[in-house]
């Protein structure tokens, strides 16, 4: 079990998720033998019966139809959308029903899914 806690901390460590990092804590913290993911809802649960949330997007990896036409309607740019997610990923809020990322900027609010892919897009 060590091993695996080391093995398991050092690929996180190199890798920066924040998800993982978390996972990681869980399960030299609580001393779970394992961790089952659900890629559905996004979460991870240990043994111990923890849930750990995965961690919103850093960076959007593409736009929606539906949201390139909003960002276009509200003069919204892609480079301001980015900064609005990369400056809010630690405070996105997560909608379970919609499994989407809502991320609130001063001027602008950007959703993006599980994936970064941008959902939609609006000017407060």
């Amino acid at each position: 079990m060590t091993e695996f806690n080391n093995l398991l901390r050092s690929k996180v460590l190199k890798a920066g998720a924040s998800a993982g990092l978390a996972l990681a804590a869980v399960l030299t913290a609580g001393g779970s033998s394992y961790a089952a993911g659900d890629a559905q809802s996004g979460s991870f649960q240990t043994s111990d019966g923890l849930v750990v949330l995965q961690s919103a997007p850093r960076f959007i990896s593409g736009y929606s139809l539906h949201c390139a036409e909003e960002m276009a309607k509200d003069s919204i740019t892609g480079p301001e959308a980015d900064r609005v997610v990369a400056t809010k990923y630690s405070s996105a809020r997560y909608d379970r029903a919609k499994k989407t990322w809502k991320y609130t900027g001063s001027k602008v609010v950007v959703v993006l899914n599980n994936s970064g892919y941008c959902v939609t897009a609006w000017r407060r």
